[in-house]
């Protein structure tokens, strides 16, 4: 399950982002806001990266978690595009750093098998952080999770009833999990057909898994995509998303 996206990471503040996706003709955008935060969790101090639109109104809020690349200061990464792609639909995005709490730079397989669980307490820790700021609407959160990300989010989806919702990118399912998807958010699973890294029998796993247990659970195919959706792929991941988790508010 060892994932590597694209690096990258271009910054800028109260304006439409470079380094986001481009978005079909038509789709309204807005200006958005970069901020940095960190949470504790277990003793470290846990960051936060927050894309969100130039208001003071509260938005849909969305934890996004990364891939076992992590996040690095260098080019366009994958997590970070999606972040402010988001934010400029109208969604505040937040990036937990879940591999501060390990002190990962990128994650191997035996490193995911060993810190799973870590990690999922730590996602959760953030859950509670987010809910006490000021800009979440509803106080409500739902998940994007990349790869890697996608797996550590079916397991919190799972266990925190705070999640009203997730969609995950090169999804699968975790055994130890299994038996705690009775009470999994509706799932959105995404998935390219030629995914070299996680196969799509991982994704129709979960899939039919998640509905075995009663959960509402649907799969959209990328046909031609590799395991790093391009970026009209991308693009149409996300738009599926936020109508997702709108629906599911």
């Amino acid at each position: 399950m060892n994932r590597w996206a694209p690096l990258a990471l271009l910054l800028c503040t109260a304006c439409f982002s470079r380094a986001a996706l481009r978005l079909p003709s038509g789709v309204l955008q807005h200006p958005i806001v970069e901020e940095s935060a960190s949470y504790a969790s277990d003793g470290a101090d846990i960051q936060v990266d927050v894309y969100r639109p130039e208001t003071t109104a509260r938005h849909l809020t969305v934890l996004l978690l990364h891939s076992s690349s992590g996040i690095h200061d260098l080019g366009p990464q994958q997590i970070t595009r999606y972040a402010r792609t988001l934010a400029s639909l109208g969604v505040t995005a937040l990036v937990i750093h879940y591999f501060d709490g390990t002190g990962h730079f990128t994650a191997s397989d035996d490193d995911e098998q060993r810190y799973f669980w870590t990690w999922v307490h730590q996602v959760r820790d953030g859950i509670t952080w987010a809910l006490r700021q000021p800009y979440v609407h509803d106080k409500q959160v739902h998940l994007l999770g990349i790869s890697l990300g996608a797996w550590v989010g079916v397991a919190v989806g799972a266990l925190d009833p705070r999640v009203h919702g997730m969609a995950l990118i090169g999804s699968g399912l975790e055994p130890t999990v299994r038996d705690s998807l009775s009470h999994a958010a509706p799932a959105l699973l995404l998935h390219g057909t030629d995914d070299e890294v996680v196969p799509l029998t991982d994704a129709q796993t979960l899939l039919h898994a998640l509905r075995a247990h009663g959960r509402r659970a649907q799969l959209h195919l990328y046909p031609g995509e590799p395991h790093t959706l391009g970026d009209s792929a991308s693009a149409d991941a996300l738009l599926r998303s936020v109508r997702f988790f709108r629906r599911e508010r």
